[in-house]
C-alpha cells in the first residue's frame, strides 16, 4: 500500500480506520480537522490537505493513488521536505483521528448516563457544589423511574452513589457515613453481578473445552494480596479500623507498609491510603497517645508537599482546619498562621464570611494565650453544620480561660445541643467525646485551686476516658489545679 508501508503498522491502521468510517463520519472528521480548537500548530494546513488527499481516493483507496511519491508530490513543494515529513503527518493525523473517534463514541446517545455522571463530577471538582447537587438529584429521580435490569444499570448506580457521597462529605459527615453504607451495597450488587457474568461464561466454556477447574471461586482475599500491594495495605487498614481502639503498634505497622510500597502506588492511591493513615493517627491521639502529634504534623507537611490534600487545586475545609489544629498542638504557631494565610483563597467551595480563616486564626490566638482576640474572631456556624460543635468547644474553652460568668450557660446550651440536635448530624463517638469534654470541664470548674489529691483523681478519670475531645487541654487544666 505505497506510503502506508513505509515503516510503522500504525500507518496501515490509519487507512483501515478511515475505510471503516461511514462517508458522513468522514466528512465530520474533515470539519473536526478544520477547527483550530483541535487541529492547531505549524502543520495544521498540511494535515487538512493530507486528509483530503486520502478522502479523494474513496471508495477504492487504490495503491496507485496513495503511493508515497504521489502523496509527497501533492503535499510538499519544498525540496527539504520528504519522507520524514510525511511520516510526521501520518502520526499527527492518526492522533487526531483517534481523538475524533473517541469523542464520537463518548458523546453518543448510548453513553448519555456516563456523560451526566462526568458532568456532575466536573461541577463538583470546580466548586459548583449547588449545581452538582441539583444534577445528582435529577439523575437519582431519573434512575428511580427505570425498572429494567442490566449490568450497565448497576454500574451507573454505583457511580451515581459515589458522586453523591463525595458531595455529602463536603457538608454533612453524619449523612456521609450513612451513604457510605449505600455505596458499599451498590458496589456489591455491581461486583457480584459482573463477576457472575464472567464466571458463568467460564463454566459454559468449560463444557466444550478442557479447561481446569476455577479454583479462584472459593479463594479468599489472602489469595490476591501477594499480587496486590494496594489490597495488602487496604486489608491492614481494615483490620486496624475494625478495632474500636487501635494500638500504636497497629499504626506503626500501617505506616511502615504504606511507606515500603509508596513507590508502587499511583498518586490517587497514595493520597487515599495516607488519608486513612492520618485518620488512624488522629484516633490514637484522641485516646491519649499524644506522642504521635509530631508524627501526624510531619505527615501533614509531607502530604501537603506531595499534593495529596488538593482537589483541583483547592483544599477541603476540614483539612484546612485540621492541619492548623495539629500544628498548634506541637506549638508550631508560625507555621499554623502562615498556612492559614497562604491557603485561605484555596478552600474548596470558597470561604463565605471568611469563617474557616477566622476559625483557624482564633485557634492560633487561643494557643498563644490571646483569649479576647480569639473570642472576637469567632463566627457562628449553623446548628446543622458539622463545624458547629467545634466552634462551641473553642468558645467554651475561651470563656473558661477568661473566667467568664457565661461559662456555665454556654456549657449547658452545648449539652442540650448534643442531646437534642447533634444526634442528626454527628456520629455517636463524636457526641460521646463532646459530652465527656463537658463532664470533665464541669468537674474542673468545681475543684478549688491547689487541691492536689482531687486533681490527681481527675487526671485518672481523664486517662480512663477513651472518647474525649480536647483531651490534652483538659489535662493541662486539671494539672493547673494542683
Amino acid at each position: 500500500m505505497g506510503f502506508l508501508k513505509i515503516q510503522y503498522m500504525t500507518n496501515i491502521q490509519l487507512l483501515e480506520i478511515i475505510k471503516v468510517m461511514e462517508p458522513a463520519k468522514r466528512q465530520e472528521m474533515a470539519l473536526f480537522l478544520a477547527s483550530p480548537l483541535f487541529n492547531r500548530g505549524k502543520y495544521a494546513h498540511e494535515i487538512n490537505r493530507f486528509y483530503q488527499i486520502i478522502l479523494d481516493t474513496a471508495p477504492d483507496f487504490s495503491e496507485a493513488d496513495l503511493s508515497k511519491a504521489r502523496v509527497s508530490r501533492l503535499l510538499f513543494s519544498d525540496s527539504d521536505l520528504g519522507k520524514s515529513s510525511l511520516e510526521m503527518l501520518v502520526a499527527k493525523l492518526s492522533k487526531l483521528l483517534r481523538t475524533f473517534a473517541l469523542m464520537q463514541q463518548y458523546l453518543s446517545e448510548n453513553n448519555e448516563a456516563q456523560q451526566n455522571i462526568d458532568w456532575t463530577r466536573w461541577l463538583r471538582l470546580n466548586g459548583l457544589i449547588l449545581h452538582a447537587q441539583k444534577a445528582v438529584t435529577k439523575l437519582k429521580g431519573k434512575k428511580e423511574g427505570e425498572s429494567l435490569e442490566s449490568l450497565e444499570g448497576y454500574r451507573i448506580n454505583l457511580l451515581l452513589s459515589e458522586e453523591e457521597i463525595e458531595l455529602i462529605s463536603l457538608q454533612d459527615q453524619y449523612r456521609y457515613g450513612l451513604n457510605l453504607r449505600m455505596i458499599i451495597y451498590d458496589l456489591d450488587l455491581f461486583y457480584h453481578n459482573y463477576r457472575s457474568e464472567f464466571v458463568n461464561r467460564y463454566l459454559l466454556q468449560q463444557k466444550v473445552a478442557q479447561l481446569p477447574d476455577l479454583d479462584i471461586l472459593e479463594s479468599g482475599l489472602s489469595f490476591y494480596q501477594s499480587d496486590s500491594p494496594l489490597l495488602q495495605i487496604s486489608q491492614k487498614i481494615y483490620t486496624v479500623l475494625r478495632n474500636d481502639f487501635p494500638t500504636v503498634g497497629d499504626f506503626r505497622e500501617m505506616i511502615d507498609l504504606i511507606q515500603a510500597n509508596e513507590g508502587a502506588l499511583s498518586f490517587v492511591a497514595g493520597s487515599q491510603l495516607y488519608a486513612f493513615l492520618r485518620n488512624a493517627c488522629s484516633l490514637l491521639i484522641n485516646t491519649g497517645n499524644f506522642e504521635l502529634n509530631p508524627t501526624l504534623h510531619a505527615i501533614h507537611i509531607d502530604n501537603l508537599a506531595k499534593g495529596y490534600f488538593f482537589v483541583q487545586g483547592s483544599i477541603l475545609p476540614s483539612v484546612y482546619l485540621n492541619l492548623v489544629q495539629v500544628a498548634l498542638r506541637v506549638r508550631e504557631y508560625a507555621w499554623a498562621k502562615d498556612f492559614t494565610a497562604d491557603f485561605q483563597s484555596r478552600v474548596l467551595g470558597g470561604d463565605q464570611d471568611r469563617f474557616f480563616y477566622k476559625f483557624n486564626m482564633a485557634h492560633s490566638l487561643f494557643a498563644e494565650g490571646s483569649f479576647d482576640a480569639a473570642l472576637d474572631l469567632l463566627l457562628e456556624a449553623p446548628s446543622n453544620s458539622h463545624y458547629h460543635h467545634m466552634v462551641r468547644r473553642l468558645e467554651i474553652k475561651l470563656y473558661y480561660e477568661l473566667r467568664s460568668d457565661l461559662l456555665l450557660y454556654k456549657m449547658d446550651a452545648f449539652r442540650k445541643f448534643i442531646m437534642r440536635t447533634a444526634t442528626k448530624i454527628l456520629a455517636s463517638n463524636l457526641r460521646a467525646m463532646d459530652l465527656n469534654f463537658l463532664n470533665i470541664l464541669t468537674q474542673i470548674s468545681q475543684i478549688p485551686p491547689k487541691d492536689k489529691a482531687r486533681s490527681e483523681r481527675l487526671l485518672k478519670r481523664i486517662d480512663a476516658k477513651k472518647l474525649l475531645a480536647d483531651r490534652l487541654w483538659l489535662i493541662e487544666k486539671a494539672q493547673e489545679l494542683s
